[in-house]
């Protein structure tokens, strides 16, 4: 399993904590590599939520030495040249851990890919391309050579969560709950279950099929937990609360702004303004260049006759050439005026019919009143979306 990565255009992945024991056992590893020290078979993974030990500075939480990350990785680029990627692996985790750097990440991800841990190498390799600090220019190539031949052998899995702050499960095992709303994962093949947690919501869970080299999508959407309801006696505590008779904001169902849909719209939005104003702006271009262009050739054809521009003489050559370039402009400006009102209108109608597709979801959602009875007074009680 790998870690998550955020989707376009929502909030950039924090990276998982090494455990304090395993990054300080990474550096004593490493550092006795040189007198022949065994590699350990357990792979060091960058675990599910938050930031690596020793992210925040050199000494690690048990108190260990600092080490210059440098000398690791050439520690690790030692054994990557001798093929021994099991200590190439250890020497890069360990040197991630002290020095969080993109081209080190890079190649961890290679060492995991030499070691068939597709799912890993692909999420590193994944998130240290993003920095254009990660190598030199033939470095990048060979990363992004890697980081496709991962893609080849997992699955993606992007997914859109209902609530933020949710805490997300793959086949039990937590990927965090800082994550956005929506972000992809790099899954080896086959069937999992992904399940989605929140204080004061019922659990959403799923199970999925991933294919190697495919792409699922998957959504999980958390409904509030219902209490039980008091006894009648004690239904309503007083006047003034059951005067301001408001609902829970967190139960309330998303609204058309909400989510990933929401930020699809708020786009379409801003992209039909956008195009009407570019539009708009052609649109002045080419009534002006046009009008100048029909202000000079009327003043030139008074002067001499109407076909003088179709086959000019040497001293009206100049002043011919200007008002076709007039007329070239306006043309121009027109049909780039034209293309802005079309796209507009295309994006408007794609996103009001999002719209129309929210309400039509939304509208079968009932109003709910009833009576509320106290020891101060009575009222009614209405909750629902309007």
């Amino acid at each position: 399993m790998s870690g998550p990565v955020p989707l376009c255009p929502h909030p950039v992945r924090r990276l998982p904590r090494l455990a304090a024991a395993r990054a300080a056992a990474g550096l004593f590893v490493v550092a006795g590599l040189t007198v022949g020290a065994q590699g350990r078979a357990d792979a060091p993974r960058l675990e599910r939520g938050v930031r690596p030990a020793g992210a925040d500075g050199a000494d690690g939480a048990d108190g260990a030495a600092k080490v210059d990350p440098a000398t690791l990785v050439r520690v690790g680029d030692r054994f990557r040249d001798r093929r021994e990627w099991l200590l190439a692996r250890e020497a890069y985790a360990a040197a991630y851990a002290v020095g969080r750097e993109p081209r080190i990440l890079c190649e961890w991800g290679m060492a995991e890919l030499a070691l068939s841990a597709h799912d890993d190498a692909a999420t590193y390799l994944d998130r240290c391309l993003k920095d254009p600090r990660a190598g030199t220019i033939e470095q990048r190539r060979r990363y992004l050579s890697g980081l496709e031949q991962a893609r080849r052998e997992v699955g993606q899995l992007n997914i859109e969560v209902s609530h933020p702050g949710t805490e997300l499960f793959l086949d039990d095992t937590s990927v965090g709950k800082e994550q956005p709303t929506a972000f992809y994962l790099y899954v080896n093949p086959g069937a999992h279950t992904l399940k989605a947690s929140l204080p004061g919501f019922l659990d959403a869970a799923r199970p999925v099929q991933v294919e190697r080299g495919g792409v699922t999508r998957v959504d999980l959407r958390l409904e509030p937990t219902r209490a039980a309801a008091p006894p009648q006696a004690r239904l309503a505590p007083t006047a003034p609360a059951i005067a301001a008779g408001r609902a829970d904001p967190a139960s309330a169902p998303p609204g058309p702004f909400d989510g990933g849909p929401g930020a699809a719209r708020i786009c379409g939005i801003g992209m039909t303004t956008l195009g009407l104003a570019a539009g708009a702006v052609a649109s002045v271009i080419a009534s002006t260049h046009g009008a100048e262009a029909a202000r000079r050739a009327g003043a030139l054809r008074q002067r001499t006759s109407p076909t003088i521009c179709a086959s000019p003489p040497s001293e009206h050559a100049a002043e011919c050439a200007v008002i076709d370039d007039l007329y070239d402009t306006h043309d121009i400006a027109r049909n780039v005026a034209t293309g802005f009102f079309i796209g507009a209108g295309a994006v408007a109608a794609a996103t009001l019919a999002s719209f129309v597709h929210f309400g039509l979801e939304h509208r079968a959602r009932p109003v709910r009143v009833a009576p509320v009875a106290g020891v101060q007074g009575a009222g009614v009680l209405v909750q629902g979306v309007w």
